[in-house]
């Protein structure tokens, strides 16, 4: 009760203060007639003036405690340098070449008594000097020189082979679209000549165009195509060319491939990049890769020369026969860039065949040789392991599958598909044969004897 009448006379106090005040304000606007301003304190913060002793001093303290540092630091390296050096125990070293020294004629040592050297010595050390010179730029261009004279009398031999097809547009203009490649004479008889080349260039053309060595063009005829290489063979009458034409042409000289090896040097006629009458040197790089076709097999000359998928022609040895005729369908998909071409040797009884328009039997098949090591870590039989069998061939008329794996032809073993084109090439179309092979069931593969009829390839 007594707080509540303290707070109350407080706040009457507080009140009287108040109205106090305002008659005293009201009193100063009666007498001025104006409101009286009232003004606060007012402060103004000045910058601290810059003391330029103490600026002066830390900068020198800062270039003292460098230039302190930096003598301690020189002193720990050079320290630490020279305990390097002396605890080093051996240094690499590169081999130099060693040079043989030229010596001007007042320098010229005099030869001891003791080591006398005749005029046999001498004669030696100077032949053993001229061996090791290296060629000079002079030898080095005869060198391509004497590759060119090479390629002169195999060039008379090369044609360029254009198929052509006649079409006509939209508004009726007639117009001709053709392909290109290379092509070589490569056989003769007393009427023709044999002209071996690329099937993707002539094949369902109407028209086929060659040009040989001295520039002159005319027609050939298509003759006869082999499906497991890809390569046809186009025929010349003799009777066509003239007199002059005869002459600038040749037949290409065959030559063993059987002896061709690594590192062998070659060079490639026609068009190995695609770019026709061009010529191209290098060396094999390999002769043990092996490319699978229909019902055959073939080995593939890898060279190191620039080749694209477009490449045609032949290789030639260093005598000018041919060793190789190029076959860019039979490079891997790894090897696209260079050119690669079939050893003459294997296509030999190719080109008698179609220059003779004899039919070559035909299994159609494509598989892969199951050698003895393949046989024991796979279980697969040793034979020919079937990858495809073509359609509407005599094998799939036989019944012959995929996975199948032939070990015989006829009573006869077969383990390798050279053997089965052997055979073949023995054999004549229509022909009745058994293949033997074996099919892997539930129980593991057994054998199974097919009757096929032979068709032409």
């Amino acid at each position: 009760m007594n707080r509540r009448n303290d707070d109350h006379l407080k706040s009457g106090i507080n009140r009287k203060e108040s109205v106090d005040l305002s008659e005293k304000r009201q009193s100063q606007k009666d007498e001025t007639g104006e409101q009286p301003e009232y003004h606060f304190l007012k402060e103004v913060i000045k910058k601290k003036p810059v003391e330029k002793r103490k600026i002066f001093y830390g900068l020198a303290c800062i270039i003292a405690g460098a230039v302190l540092f930096g003598s301690i630091s020189a002193l720990v390296f050079q320290a630490t340098l020279s305990h390097a050096e002396k605890t080093q125990t051996s240094k690499v070293e590169l081999p130099k070449e060693k040079l043989t020294p030229t010596y001007l004629p007042s320098e010229t040592p005099t030869p001891t008594a003791a080591a006398p050297q005749t005029e046999k010595d001498l004669t030696g050390q100077q032949e053993e000097k001229a061996e090791k010179r290296p060629i000079d730029m002079e030898q080095f261009r005869d060198i391509y020189r004497q590759m060119m004279e090479i390629v002169k009398e195999p060039e008379k031999c090369m044609v360029t082979v254009k198929g052509i097809t006649s079409s006509v547009d939209w508004m009726n203009n007639e117009y001709e679209n053709y392909s290109q490649v290379a092509g070589v004479i490569i056989a003769e008889n007393p009427q023709e000549y044999f002209i071996l080349t690329e099937y993707r260039a002539v094949a369902q053309v109407d028209r086929i165009l060659i040009t040989v060595s001295d520039g002159t063009a005319m027609d050939a005829h298509f003759q006869q195509q082999d499906r497991a290489t890809g390569l046809a063979i186009l025929n010349v009458a003799k009777a066509e060319m003239d007199t002059k034409t005869r002459n600038a042409v040749a037949v290409a000289q065959l030559g063993e491939t059987g002896c061709i090896s690594r590192g062998e040097p070659v060079l490639a006629l026609g068009s190995p990049a695609g770019y026709g009458n061009s010529v191209a040197y290098g060396m094999i790089t390999s002769t043990k890769n092996r490319k699978s076709t229909i019902d055959r097999e073939y080995h593939v000359l890898t060279t190191d020369m620039m080749g694209n998928e477009e490449g045609s022609g032949v290789l030639i040895d260093l005598d000018g026969h041919v060793v190789g005729v190029i076959s860019q369908n039979f490079s891997s998909e790894n090897n696209k860039n260079s050119v690669v071409a079939i050893p003459i040797n294997e296509l030999k009884a190719v080109i008698e065949r179609l220059s003779n328009r004899e039919e070559a039997s035909y299994l159609g098949v494509r598989g892969q040789n199951i050698s003895k090591d393949l046989s024991e870590k796979t279980g697969i039989p040793r034979g020919i392991y079937v990858h495809e069998v073509l359609p509407d061939s005599p094998a799939m008329a036989a019944g012959i599958q995929n996975g199948d794996v032939i070990i015989g032809f006829n009573e006869i073993s077969i383990e390798k598909l050279t053997q089965l084109g052997d055979v073949l090439d023995s054999s004549r179309p229509e022909e009745k044969i058994n293949v033997t092979g074996m099919r892997k069931g539930a129980e593991g593969y057994v054998e199974i004897v097919f009757d096929v009829t032979l068709g032409a390839l």
